[in-house]
């Protein structure tokens, strides 16, 4: 999947909602109000790829109801479920002072007590916890669970994730 780091993964497409073809998201922040900007998106599933303009959005709690241009009923908008919702870097939620996007993280290397061991080649969101897609340095693919039990801090600036379990790459 090519990785444009002007654009990040905002939500997930969940379905669809109504007889005008609104499709239902998750916003992987818990964030909604920067969806009420967007101009335009692009959806996202494996190496397919989709640009759409926003015609419209209604905010129903923590779901979002995005109405996009061409997609006007029920069975065109079910196609695009469980695809990514991937926005402008500027149009995304506004991040805390600790906080990163999710697409900040590819890219990173997985450093294991000093030692670069992986690098991230993508992030994958299951619903329950985000998943690294690492390459080893013996070049072997692997999934990593992006959560406190294998990976520890964070470091944007000098581009690593501490790595807290090497197991985890066998």
């Amino acid at each position: 999947m090519s990785h444009s780091k002007n654009l990040l993964a905002t939500g997930r497409i969940g379905g669809s909602h109504g007889v005008r073809g609104e499709l239902k998201i998750r916003s992987f922040s818990g964030e909604t109000d920067h969806f009420t900007r967007l101009e335009w998106v692009t959806l996202r599933k494996g190496g397919a790829a989709y640009e759409y303009a926003v015609e419209g959005v209604r905010l129903q709690g923590d779901k979002v109801l995005l109405k996009l241009e061409g997609i006007d009923n029920p069975e065109t908008a079910r196609r695009f479920s469980g695809y990514e919702i991937w926005v402008p870097r500027h149009m995304a939620a506004p991040r805390g002072e600790d906080e990163y996007y999710i697409g900040d993280l590819v890219g990173l290397k997985l450093i294991h007590n000093g030692r670069e061991a992986a690098t991230v080649q993508s992030v994958w969101d299951n619903g329950a916890t985000a998943m690294l897609e690492v390459l080893t340095t013996e070049n072997k693919s692997v999934m990593v669970p992006f959560h406190d039990h294998y990976v520890g801090e964070v470091r944007l600036a000098a581009g690593e994730i501490e790595l807290l379990t090497l197991w985890i790459l066998e």
